[in-house]
């Protein structure tokens, strides 16, 4: 299929997401609410439970990102019957899982879902909601506790789980051990929970690093601002617009025009590439490719012990799994060509921006309010916009990846014959006639 073929099926697309949302809109809706109630519980829940144990609170916040997630699966799973190739695709085959030695499913590339879950997540703003809110309710929580002696010692640290960069690398390893050990027992015990329990310990490190990467850019932006080189440049750059007169207003406009643009990639470019990974890894994960050939030994290799060799090369080819869809996914829209793509992002850069709209319907129909009436109804307004954003953008999705695995299942063209070479010499023997299945001799025409 040409680029020109499939720039011309882009409003196909649009209409079959349409369709989508025209049919599943009500369990869509009941879906996206389930999951927002979902995250706000584990919220809740995780503030309660860190007085006690601020461990078990961190696997616990970790559900609220899970509450978004499962709900836009649950929407792409539900449209599976209305899509051709999806369901095409669910005759197809996926590939044996390395380490548990079944057919791979979804939860065995959880983190191929996860990481750009994460990526949309964070852009969106909600995983810093989420740490704030945890933050600000359990420190005002154990700032609030007291006893009748003042012996009262505050642990906010150790409350809120405040982990260095050595921590969550040291969590990340573990975790990756831990999930290389589970599919082991799995294989052996034909338990199928353990897979559940092995996503679960992908959601708790891939959140981890989320929040240390969030962090880290917080304080790259700030050290920037803060440095010296920075603030010369923000002091020429004045003086020039100064002296520019009556070009300085527009000159200056462009400028923050540009940087704005810049600043907002992630919700222009990462957040719909993102997105149509999750749908890709979702949708499409049994069209991961088998695994690579082992190559020759290493001699050096060798050398080392064969329990540490054979441990060692199953983790590795563990983890190289759990990425296969990741990859595969981003191969996909890779081969979608730049104009659709282009089209998908400015379609979810669309429905990115619904929140911000519905707000501000909102506030011309009421008109203006009391702040502190405003404050108790602001959460309502943010889980409807966050609601009507996943509905739409599970409709996209679900019609968009459909259309990205259709190269995928069309058939490849058997290989030409090679041609006979009009000098050689008959040999005598028969050829193979691949439609009769057997020797047939000298070619018979097509009329007899």
């Amino acid at each position: 299929m040409n680029d020109a073929m499939r720039v011309r099926d882009i409003p196909a697309v649009l209409i079959a997401a349409a369709r989508i949302l025209g049919r599943f809109w009500a369990p869509f809706i009941v879906i996206a609410c389930l999951g927002l109630a979902l995250r706000s519980g584990a919220l809740w829940v995780a503030v309660e439970v860190s007085d006690h144990n601020a461990f078990v609170a961190q696997l616990i916040l970790t559900i609220a990102p899970l509450g978004f997630l499962l709900a836009m699966i649950a929407m792409l799973y539900l449209t599976r019957a209305s899509l051709p190739n999806v369901a095409a695709l669910s005759h197809h085959k996926a590939r044996q899982a390395t380490t548990e030695k079944r057919e791979m499913r979804l939860v065995d590339v959880a983190v191929s879902v996860l990481v750009p879950f994460l990526a949309v997540y964070v852009s969106y703003g909600l995983l810093q909601q989420d740490l704030y809110r945890f933050t600000n309710e359990a420190a005002f929580d154990e700032f609030n506790q007291f006893s009748l002696d003042g012996s009262t010692e505050y642990d906010y640290a150790g409350r809120l789980a405040i982990y260095d960069w050595q921590v969550v690398v040291a969590i990340v390893a573990i975790a990756w051990v831990l999930r290389f050990a589970l599919g082991r027992l799995e294989r052996v015990t034909q338990f199928l929970a353990l897979a559940f329990v092995g996503a679960l310990v992908e959601v708790y490190y891939t959140s981890q690093v989320a929040q240390k990467v969030s962090d880290l850019r917080a304080a790259s932006i700030e050290w920037v601002q803060q440095r010296q080189a920075s603030q010369v440049v923000v002091e020429q750059y004045d003086r020039v617009v100064d002296e520019l007169g009556p070009l300085a207003n527009p000159v200056d406009s462009a400028t923050g025009w540009l940087f704005g643009l810049i600043g907002a990639v992630d919700a222009v470019v990462i957040v719909p590439l993102a997105w149509l990974t999750v749908g890709a890894v979702v949708l499409g994960h049994r069209l991961s490719p088998p695994p690579k050939p082992t190559r020759e030994p290493n001699p050096t290799l060798q050398k080392i012990p064969a329990p540490v060799r054979r441990f060692g090369g199953g983790l590795v080819a563990d983890v190289r799994e759990r990425w296969s869809a990741f990859w595969n996914g981003l191969r996909m829209m890779a081969a979608a060509g730049l104009m659709p793509m282009l089209t998908f992002c400015l379609a979810f850069l669309l429905v990115i921006r619904i929140p911000w709209a519905l707000g501000e319907v909102l506030r011309l129909a009421i008109g203006p309010v009391n702040t502190d009436t405003w404050l108790a109804f602001a959460p309502m307004e943010a889980a409807l916009g966050l609601a009507v954003t996943m509905v739409l953008a599970a409709s996209l999705l679900a019609a968009a990846i459909d259309w990205l695995l259709g190269p995928s299942l069309d058939p490849t063209p058997e290989p030409d014959e090679p041609s006979a070479d009009p000098t050689a010499e008959p040999t005598g023997e028969p050829t193979a006639d691949p439609a009769a299945g057997g020797p047939t001799g000298i070619s018979v025409p097509a009329s007899a």
